[in-house]
């Protein structure tokens, strides 16, 4: 039977005469749904702000409360790659570094490549080469033609001297330094990336003239190269042979990257002379052309 308006029931501690403790108990219940539901509104604010959030390098969170992996791949496109299982962080792009970035031309060997100067993701040299197996260490290594006869000599040169060296690293394309800063990211955090490891683009690895090199004293690795007989070769020779290492000890405010004995780029003998007896790192030099 449908009740009339002036027929519906009214709630007992509504009631003229109502008993004390009842209208407090209704009193107190209503008070605490009110709490509830503000700090549920709160929960549900909070969570929206940091899924808005975007870049910036924070982690984003669903609603549900699980890990969104939502990271990373290179800035210059803006596009992010899951990472199944877990939450990756997006390496943060101020808008001024895109607005300072300089394209520079992709077959040009002098080339600045730096935090500032950057190659298209299209950028893939047309006359890379197989390095020989016994200069190479880890695989497949690439080389442009030219770069890959000055690195046989320089090998065995220095194989007379009882040096001997290996390239580990050499071409890499724009995607796979997408991975190879996200690998460095995820293994020491962003502030270590930066120092240790260029973004897509931003790598001279990708004009296919930069290698790095290892030996058997550093275990067929990098961070053991350092201190080395090897290195300490690399570092007096290479430029004989066309070769600077772009980031020589105690120039990380100029360069921008850690010190790292095993990374060598070809400029050729001429120029490799001049940045050497310069005492200019091969980043001061080549922005001075």
């Amino acid at each position: 039977m449908e009740v009339s308006g002036s027929e519906r029931p009214v709630a007992p501690a509504q009631r003229a005469g109502a008993p004390a403790g009842e209208q407090w108990r209704t009193a107190f219940y209503i008070s605490l749904a009110a709490v509830i539901a503000s700090i549920l509104a709160l929960l549900v604010v909070l969570v929206a702000r940091i899924n808005s959030g975007g870049g910036g390098g924070r982690v984003q969170f669903a609603l549900t409360g699980s890990p969104s992996p939502t990271v990373a791949t290179a800035a210059a496109n803006g596009t992010a790659t899951p990472v199944p299982g877990r939450a990756t962080v997006e390496p943060p792009t101020p808008a001024s570094t895109a607005a300072r970035d300089l394209v520079v031309a992709c077959g040009d060997i002098l080339a600045p490549v730096d935090k500032q100067h950057v190659l298209a993701r299209d950028c893939a040299p047309s006359d890379l080469q197989l390095l020989p197996v016994a200069v190479s260490a880890g695989g497949d290594q690439l080389l442009r033609a030219e770069a890959a006869a000055a690195l046989i000599d320089m090998v065995a040169a220095a194989a007379k001297g009882g040096i001997a060296v290996f390239a580990i690293s050499s071409y890499r394309s724009y995607d796979q330094q997408v991975t190879t800063f996200q690998q460095n990211v995820d293994s020491g955090g962003l502030a270590y990336a930066e120092r240790t490891s260029a973004r897509a683009g931003h790598s001279e690895h990708q004009l296919g003239t930069t290698t790095d090199l290892t030996s058997a004293s550093a275990h067929f690795g990098l961070e053991g190269f350092a201190g080395t007989a090897e290195a300490m070769w690399v570092s007096d020779n290479s430029w004989k042979y066309g070769f600077i290492v772009s980031y020589p000890a105690g120039s990380e405010a100029v360069t921008g990257y850690a010190y790292e004995p095993w990374h060598v780029r070809y400029v050729g003998k001429d120029v490799a002379r001049m940045v050497h007896d310069s005492g200019l790192t091969l980043h001061e030099y080549l922005l001075r052309r």
